[in-house]
């Protein structure tokens, strides 16, 4: 029987906190905000049931263009830092923040 293959899944959405509170959120329904908001239980139940490992997180919208050039890059660097530490086997960010490319090979 063929091993289940490791399944990435790119451009998953979330919203941090500290974004939230300054720019809104992006006017979904609630059921798609909790879902955006959660990156622990709801989030890892959900991958498990459909056979995903790895989710690549991105900031949803609204993003940082809003904020002040002063405010934005640290703010844009604590975001893409916040999103993935609780499940780093599970969730990782992008831009920035570093990926052991030689565990996602060898999967």
């Amino acid at each position: 029987m063929a091993k289940k293959p490791y399944i990435i899944a790119l451009e998953e959405h979330y919203l941090d906190p500290e974004v939230k509170q300054l720019g809104g959120g992006p006017g979904a329904g609630r059921d798609i905000v909790e879902r955006l908001d959660d990156l622990g239980a709801l989030r890892i139940r959900e991958m498990d049931e459909a056979g995903i490992d790895l989710q690549v997180l991105s900031h949803s919208i609204p993003g940082l263009q809003a904020i002040d050039a002063e405010a934005g890059p640290p703010l844009a660097r604590r975001t893409r830092r916040t999103g993935a530490r609780r499940h780093q086997a599970r969730l990782q960010g992008r831009d920035g923040q570093r990926h052991d490319r030689r565990r996602l090979s060898r999967r």
